[in-house]
């Protein structure tokens, strides 16, 4: 199991447990998918890498000169044996198109030896706080600033802008500021700020304490949960519109089965099914089935409230049918809220609760406690060792139905 997680390796965990087994737990050796457009972003970091280290000793390389090695990058590679995963691209395109961000970011930033350049691509690593982990992170450009403030720069040549508050942001450049800090404490103000060079736009942010500190929880609660993962053996797949760029698709349980209706064999087995089909139809059985059921709970809501309005509206509290009869019962109660309805209030309730003595009235939260325990910043060796035999272990399943004509809100 890993003791140094990376940005990467803790966001394949968070988008998908079971690729993250494959990956750092099994390390299955599989063949590496290259997309153009990831090879497009690998090229032009290679060239800015260069124009930087270079601009920082006053040495400026000619336009012309780093677009020939810009091109020499892509000559480095069979250009056949790139998948282009949308229909209305070619690679030359994805050349093309780099070209066109190198040219732009040239013109406007040479001769890049604005402020003073503190390195390129670096490996930065830190402590994770009460545990024995470390969390790494490759850093494009360090460099301060004329006003002095150190500005940890990452390059992005996709479509997409990123905002500050959105998480792949906050924990990309939350981890690498948390590095920056613990390998050179003597800078004071840093900032973060991705460069997307395809739309010549930067986006920066200033961290504050609190938000470095809530990143360190999160960072530490997803470790704890990758070991929890690790020792039950369980790393749920979880499927999204990243599937399509996973590298380990021959190997996912989630997809076994559209790979076997896609390879069925042409001649079939005596009894006249297959392993394949046997699965579509079970399948089929329980999604009509739960079909069924939600139309039926949807009908039997709607029937509910409809009685209750007869009571509410003054009308009789027993109706009888040919089939029998329902009684419908309806009045007032009083009740303390509840964590789900009101969680700021329930956390109020329950510190007035205890002020007042009333500790009896607490259930015990196995779930809650058992996160503790996985928790050693806050637990003693002593304390889970004496919890221990009471932590069991039981199967745990959820079925999830999705009907053809239900379509997630990436695929509209």
């Amino acid at each position: 199991m890993l003791t140094t997680f990376s940005h990467s390796s803790l966001g394949s965990f968070r988008r998908c447990p079971k690729q993250f087994q494959f990956r750092y737990v099994d390390k299955l050796k599989v063949p590496r998918v290259i997309t153009p457009d990831t090879y497009l972003g690998t090229a032009v970091h290679r060239i800015l890498r260069k124009l930087y280290k270079l601009g920082a000793d006053q040495i400026v390389m000619p336009l012309e000169e780093a677009v020939a090695e810009y091109q020499t990058e892509w000559n480095k590679i069979d250009l056949a044996h790139l998948q282009v995963q949308s229909e209305h691209y070619t690679v030359d395109d994805y050349i093309r198109i780099g070209e066109d961000m190198l040219r732009q970011h040239y013109e406007k930033y040479q001769p890049f030896n604005f402020g003073k350049l503190l390195g390129t691509e670096l490996y930065l690593s830190f402590e994770l706080p009460n545990t024995p982990f470390k969390v790494r992170g490759y850093i494009d450009k360090l460099w301060r600033r004329v006003d002095g403030t150190v500005e940890i720069c990452d390059y992005k040549t996709g479509m997409t802008i990123a905002r500050p508050q959105d998480e792949g942001y906050r924990w990309q450049m939350g981890i690498y500021e948390l590095a920056v800090r613990a390998t050179w404490p003597q800078h004071e103000t840093i900032e973060v700020a991705q460069h997307f060079l395809r739309q010549d736009e930067i986006v920066r942010y200033r961290m504050t304490i609190d938000d470095l500190d809530l990143l360190t929880e999160d960072i530490r609660n997803v470790v704890m949960e990758i070991h929890q993962a690790d020792r039950t053996q369980n790393f749920p797949a979880q499927e999204s519109p990243m599937c399509r760029y996973c590298d380990y698709q021959a190997y996912c349980p989630a997809k076994r089965h559209e790979r076997m209706l896609a390879k069925q064999p042409d001649d079939h087995p005596p009894d006249g099914t297959n392993e394949a089909e046997r699965l579509a139809d079970l399948a089929d059985r329980y999604l009509a089935l739960y079909s069924q059921s939600n139309k039926a709970k949807a009908e039997m809501d709607a029937l509910k409230e409809e009685l209750r309005q007869v009571v509410r509206d003054g009308g009789p509290t027993k109706m009888v049918g040919s089939l029998g009869h329902v009684g419908v019962k309806l009045g007032t109660v009083e009740k303390f809220i509840t964590k789900t309805r009101d969680s700021d209030g329930f956390a109020a309730l329950s510190a007035l609760a205890r002020e007042m003595g009333f500790d009896e009235y607490f259930d015990l939260n196995a779930r809650a406690l058992f996160k503790q325990l996985c928790a050693t910043k806050r637990l003693t060796d002593e304390q889970r060792k004496a919890l221990a035999p009471f932590v069991c272990k039981e199967e745990e399943s959820r079925i999830t139905a999705k009907p053809l004509q239900q379509t997630d809100p990436e695929d509209e």
